[in-house]
C-alpha cells in the first residue's frame, strides 16, 4: 500500500464507504462501489490510482448512467452530451461507448493530501444523479425541457 491509497483508504473508513479494492495490472490500484440513485437503482462507479510517488493520477467512473439500444437516437443523445458536458457537468466528462454505454468520468492527480478527491467522488455522484432525468427523458422519446 502507498502514502496515497493509505489516506484515501482513511478516507472511506472515516466516512464509512464500502469500497472493493484490486490491485490491477502496472502498479495500479482500483476501487469500486455503487451509488445508491433510488431504491431500485445503484449506479457503479470505480477508482483507478496510477502508480504513484509523491503524486498520482487517478480516474474516477460512473458506469452505466444509461444505455443507447436505438441507434437512431445516437445523434440525438450526443447533442445532449454536448450540452451537459457545457453547462452541468463541471470537471465531469459524459461520454458514449461504442457500445452504447452512457458514462461518466473525470481524470485527475492527487497528492497524499486526497480529500479534494473525495470531494469529487461525492460531487460525481451529485452531478449523474442531475442528469440522468435530462438523458432518460431523450432516451425514452420525451420532450427535452
Amino acid at each position: 500500500m502507498t502514502k496515497i491509497t493509505d489516506q484515501f483508504e482513511a478516507i472511506l473508513k472515516q466516512k464509512q464507504i464500502p469500497l472493493a479494492k484490486r490491485e490491477i495490472e502496472n502498479g495500479q490500484v482500483s476501487y469500486n462501489g455503487k451509488f445508491q440513485l433510488t431504491n431500485e437503482k445503484a449506479l457503479p462507479f470505480g477508482i483507478v490510482f496510477d502508480k504513484e510517488d509523491e503524486r498520482s493520477d487517478y480516474q474516477i467512473v460512473y458506469h452505466h448512467l444509461a444505455f443507447v439500444s436505438n441507434f437512431s437516437k445516437k445523434v440525438t443523445v450526443l447533442e445532449l452530451i454536448n450540452e451537459l458536458n457545457e453547462l452541468q457537468s463541471g470537471y465531469y466528462r459524459i461520454c458514449l461507448g461504442s457500445d452504447g454505454e452512457i458514462y461518466m468520468r473525470l481524470l485527475g492527480r492527487t497528492s497524499t493530501d486526497v480529500m479534494p478527491l473525495y470531494e469529487m467522488l461525492v460531487t460525481g455522484s451529485t452531478i449523474a444523479k442531475a442528469i440522468l432525468p435530462r438523458i432518460e427523458e431523450v432516451l425514452n422519446d420525451k420532450q427535452v425541457k
